[in-house]
């Protein structure tokens, strides 16, 4: 190895160390609480993400890590984004400053938070970042090779590569999409561009893409059973009066980091990309293939709301925000050459301490709202064993009927912070699954779901029934033990 080659490999590694202390720092407090936020509480059983024609989520999360754990599962996502924020760096050919903002940038941009979240898709979503950047570098890698059949078979490994990221999670197609188009626009400003050539390789890529589409398509057929419908139809369930008009205002909100909780800084992307038109204009070369490039490179993040109708727009969708956030902010600070300028270091400083205080305020809140939770289960649990001390000694069957009102949990709440706003005695409207799961993995108390043959005993002595924290909102009835949370019927059972 060569001295310029170890030097190289000594700057990967000082980035990566940067890039994933800075990530621990980002999502301290969430390693060091426990929290069971909503989904957590699933258990991870042999078909999991099967009828959504996941398997490659299956095989990750149930075959080979067999479930999620709290703190090791969300520390390994982070060395996965930390691992793909480098790798995407040196995609874009960032060094020195550059490599430090784009890493640094990348791994405390909110709008992670909104996937780390979710101990089922951690993992997921960082590998899937990660093989599709390397899929784009590989692609690229291919131009330099003059074999034909050389080239072929790496244009079959990145399809390979895209199918599985597919079989993970089938949003990941906006990764690889996106990085080709930042790299599209960077192609742009280089002396050897060429419009027609470029448009080639773009159309290759794209091909290459259709490619692994079929490939993914023909392995769920093989793999995964026939599928009813369920968590993908829902989001395009429903009737938009405008889809479009209501798309722009999505589009919009998020450009202007109002959309959710944390997402506040987007705002300086869209202040950046407005000075880089300008300068575009100003230069004339190339500005309107560079315009309407940057124009792509800000819509792609958010093309997803575009086809759901249900008015459900959760922010972990938006899979490449956090990418464009940093690519941009330092693409236009190299573009208008800014590095050297001291202030413009301290502005960079600042957006990532207002990003780690952004995650960090999600996660905390999310835990007052757990333990809040906690407190509850401990003592409908508490008043179940006062009330009927042989409850222990029979299945455990119980019935938790109705939800709190949304307003319960109000004053732990931030605006607009979906998923870590959510209480387990109000989302889905009291699903029983989840509330029964939820003090399971809590580590209270350990029931049974009531069968429909009790069901049908115990319905309508219901509504008499005071609701929670009343005592008498907790009632034993042929042996299934009632829990009355509210006065609205919550979520139907599985067999209603």
């Amino acid at each position: 190895m060569t001295q310029s080659q170890k030097n190289h490999s000594k700057s990967i590694y000082k980035l990566f160390i940067f890039s994933f202390f800075l990530a621990l720092i980002t999502y301290g407090f969430s390693l060091t609480n426990f929290t069971v936020s909503i989904d957590n509480e699933m258990p991870i059983l042999p078909d999991y993400g099967l009828d959504l024609g996941r398997w490659g989520h299956n095989l990750i999360l149930y075959h080979l890590f067999g479930g999620h754990l709290q703190y090791f599962t969300l520390v390994l996502s982070l060395f996965l984004f930390s691992v793909a924020a480098v790798q995407i760096s040196k995609l874009f050919k960032f060094s020195g400053y550059a490599a430090y903002w784009f890493c640094g940038l990348f791994v405390t941009f909110p709008q992670l938070s909104y996937q780390l979240v979710f101990g089922m898709m951690s993992v997921i979503a960082a590998l899937g970042v990660l093989l599709s950047s390397l899929a784009v570098y590989l692609f690229v890698k291919s131009f330099e090779i003059k074999s034909l059949p050389k080239k072929i078979f790496l244009f079959l490994i990145v399809s390979l590569l895209l199918m599985f990221t597919l079989a993970m999670y089938q949003a990941f197609i906006f990764i690889p999409a996106t990085l080709y188009l930042i790299l599209f626009f960077q192609s742009s400003f280089e002396d050897t561009f060429k419009i027609s050539l470029e448009i080639k390789k773009t159309l290759l890529f794209g091909v290459v893409i259709i490619v692994s589409g079929v490939l993914y398509y023909l392995s769920v057929k093989i793999i995964c059973p026939l599928q009813q419908g369920g968590y993908i139809e829902s989001f395009v369930s429903g009737e938009s009066e405008n889809q479009f008009m209501k798309f722009y205002s999505i589009w919009k909100d998020n450009l202007l980091g109002s959309f959710y909780y944390g997402a506040k800084t987007f705002s300086i992307v869209t202040l950046a990309s407005i000075v880089l038109i300008i300068r575009f204009i100003i230069d004339r070369k190339h500005f309107l293939i560079r315009i309407l490039t940057l124009f792509a490179i800000l819509l792609i993040p958010f093309l997803l709301s575009l086809v759901i109708t249900n008015g459900y727009h959760p922010p972990r969708l938006y899979l490449t925000s956090n990418l464009v956030f940093a690519f941009l902010i330092v693409f236009t600070i190299n573009h208008l050459n800014l590095s050297s300028f001291n202030s413009v270091k301290t502005v960079i400083v600042l957006i990532i301490i207002i990003n780690v205080y952004f995650v960090t305020n999600l996660f905390y809140s999310a835990n007052k709202i757990y333990k809040h939770d906690r407190k509850i289960a401990e003592k409908i649990d508490s008043t179940i064993q006062i009330k009927y001390p042989n409850f222990i000694n029979t299945e455990k069957s119980i019935y938790f009927y109705g939800f709190f009102p949304y307003e319960y949990h109000q004053k732990f709440r931030l605006e607009k912070s979906e998923i870590f706003g959510g209480s387990f005695y109000c989302w889905d409207n009291g699903n029983n699954y989840r509330i029964i799961n939820f003090f399971k993995v809590a580590d209270i108390a350990e029931y049974s779901m009531i069968t429909k043959d009790n069901f049908d005993l115990v319905i309508d002595s219901i509504a008499k029934m005071p609701v929670w924290p009343n005592p008498e909102s907790v009632k034993m009835i042929n042996n299934s033990v009632i829990v009355k949370l509210g006065n609205n019927k919550g979520m139907p059972l599985y067999f209603e």
